[in-house]
């Protein structure tokens, strides 16, 4: 068993989650650590934390990046180092219960699964959150659930036979940094031929984080590489002859242009808005099902920046009065 921690300048919560991991009480694992050149001060912190587990030291290895690399080379590289017939992946800015490991190894011993998925909290601010984790679905409903967006297609949390990896040829693209692991857990699905879950708590999600990947939903050169992301989904669920799965995760693919859209709508920034405008006038206007561009007034007022300003007031205050009426 392999645990697997990408660490990228998390010094304020490299301690606890490195306790959570130190503390399993399931024993028969190795952890890995790969620091992706760090400008802050995690792995010293990280190394003082081994020190209080001295009989742990044996089971633990910290490599470091010659350069910064990126999310995805980071993943492959701790891929590489492992020796573990199943893998656990941590995000180093959050924490796992200290029997997470245990409790999942159980599951999949019992059930004989490739892939077993706990459930999780999420905290942002003064919120907690329990995250919509697929625990209870099959394989097909867990895929098509992911590529809605229904539920997480994180890594995390999840217990996953490294042989799904190895002998499918599934890694990381690199420089593919946004939305990395839906490039791996599709595909990891679609492999899989058993999946099962647990009702209980076994890792916890930290959104507070700035540096964390969710902190840039905002940020262009992250919106085209979770795009590109998507993409590359959708190119092998076509070439695996998955048609339904495809059409979804193309309008999804174009659903989420619409979003980052208005995201940039919402903070004024044009330039942002009019690249994602121009990728979705640019997509297919068959996956365009899931947003209103097939009537051609909403798509000629959205297609153009300033016109979506001077219409925008006009639109919601038709729409205002509907929702009022549902409720």
């Amino acid at each position: 068993m392999s645990i697997l921690v990408p660490l990228y300048n998390v010094e304020p919560y490299i301690e606890r989650c490195a306790r959570s991991l130190f503390e399993q009480t399931y024993s028969n694992l190795e952890l890995i650590f790969v620091d992706d050149c760090s400008t802050d001060s995690s792995v010293w912190h990280l190394n003082n934390v081994l020190k209080d587990y001295p009989r742990q030291a044996r089971r633990v290895h910290i490599f470091s990046h010659e350069r910064n690399r990126g999310n995805a080379v980071t993943r492959n590289t701790l891929f590489d180092g492992c020796h573990g017939d199943f893998l656990f992946w941590v995000d180093a800015d959050d924490w796992v219960e200290t029997d997470a490991v245990e409790r999942l190894v159980a599951k999949q011993i019992e059930t004989g699964a490739d892939i077993i998925t706990g459930r999780a909290y999420a905290y942002l601010e003064d919120k907690v959150i329990r995250c919509h984790d697929g625990w209870n679905l099959d394989r097909e409903s867990l895929m098509k659930e992911i590529i809605m967006c229904n539920c997480g297609a994180t890594l995390w949390r999840r217990l996953i036979r490294k042989s799904l990896y190895t002998e499918h040829g599934i890694r990381c693209h690199e420089g593919v940094d946004g939305r990395v692991d839906y490039c791996c857990m599709i595909p990891l699905l679609y492999y899989a031929q058993k999946v099962s879950g647990i009702d209980a708590i076994v890792y916890h999600y930290n959104m507070e984080n700035p540096q964390s990947m969710s902190y840039k939903y905002q940020n262009i050169a992250f919106q085209r590489h979770y795009l590109e992301s998507c993409r590359l989904v959708s190119e092998f669920l076509k070439e695996k002859g998955e048609s339904n799965l495809y059409q979804l995760s193309k309008e999804m693919m174009v659903k989420k242009a619409h979003d980052f859209m208005m995201i940039h709508f919402r903070n004024r920034y044009r330039k942002g808005y009019q690249t994602m405008a121009d990728y979705i006038a640019n997509s297919d206007k068959t996956f365009w099902g899931r947003i209103q561009w097939r009537k051609w007034i909403v798509k000629y007022l959205e297609r153009n920046y300033y016109l979506m300003y001077l219409s925008y007031p006009i639109r919601m205050s038709c729409i205002k009065p509907f929702l009022k009426n549902r409720k």
